[in-house]
């Protein structure tokens, strides 16, 4: 994954991280400054997602990924039950003027940080249950796209959630989604989805047979690459047979996400993005 160029600054004892031509801003604030004067770290969003961290007495780190929609007030300082020792509060949202950030959207993106950090497996997460709320297909793909930003800059100020990344892509089909070979029933799966770079709706189809999550000849496949998508995906997809934004050969993968990635040409949740016949998400038999 090629390196971002980002700006990092520095407030007192907080960094603030962006990128240019970019809406993304990232905060990393010290925990105790959340209670003192902190107008030297200006927010002007008020929606926000954060993620509180500290290490416990065995040295393990400790996270809670919670939201608001009231910038610093209040939210990010009522966790303490869950941990007393929070060293530093990260604070992702995006400049006020040019936002996409919503009650759904943070919803979303809390839910989706909450997910991904459990699967990671090395952090002690005390979030408690979240849901993927009320954002739309549009909504998703913005998500989906501001956090593989977010993971970089939040990398780049020394919280980690790429490892897992980084591990799992040497394989295209080893996008490793903890044990899923008999979570998802075999049968047909379907996704159907506008993908806004390129102003057009695609639908797929896929086949689960014995853990194998199967793209099937005649699904949609877009051919505009956006953000977030592995070398090895787009290896797979240059050798692909596809004519005119269409699958002619069946291709197999090993988990729902490598399989919505190739599919929609970015990085994507497979367990939202894949629906059974009714309309469910996939992501009802993780539950």
């Amino acid at each position: 994954m090629s390196k971002k160029k980002f700006v990092i600054r520095y407030i007192g004892r907080s960094v603030e991280v962006s990128k240019a031509n970019s809406s993304t801003l990232v905060f990393r604030i010290p925990y105790q400054n959340l209670f003192g004067n902190t107008e030297s770290v200006k927010i002007d969003n008020p929606f926000i997602v954060y993620i509180l961290y500290g290490k416990n007495e065995n040295g393990r780190d400790v996270v809670y990924v919670g939201k608001s929609k009231n910038g610093l007030k209040h939210r990010p300082k009522a966790h303490e039950d869950k941990f007393a020792n929070w060293t530093y509060c990260y604070v992702l949202t995006q400049f006020r003027e040019r936002t996409f950030f919503n009650d759904g959207t943070i919803q979303y993106l809390e839910n989706s940080l909450n997910e991904l950090i459990t699967e990671l497996g090395f952090y002690e997460n005390t979030t408690k249950l979240t849901t993927s709320g009320t954002a739309n297909a549009s909504d998703e793909e913005d998500c989906e796209e501001y956090l593989e930003e977010v993971k970089q800059m939040l990398d780049a100020i020394g919280f980690d959630l790429i490892t897992y990344k980084d591990v799992v892509d040497n394989d295209y089909s080893e996008i490793d989604e903890g044990d899923i070979s008999c979570v998802v029933p075999d049968g047909y799966y379907y996704l159907d989805r506008k993908i806004k770079r390129a102003n057009k709706k695609y639908k797929a189809k896929m086949q689960v047979a014995s853990g194998k999550y199967i793209v099937l000849s005649g699904s949609e496949i877009c051919s505009k690459i956006g953000p977030g998508l592995s070398d090895n995906i787009i290896d797979l997809r240059n050798s692909a047979n596809i004519a005119d934004e269409v699958l002619q050969n069946d291709v197999s993968f090993n988990s729902p996400s490598a399989a919505s990635q190739f599919v929609i040409g970015a990085a994507s949740n497979g367990w939202t993005n894949w629906k059974c016949e009714d309309g469910q998400m996939i992501d009802v038999f993780r539950k």
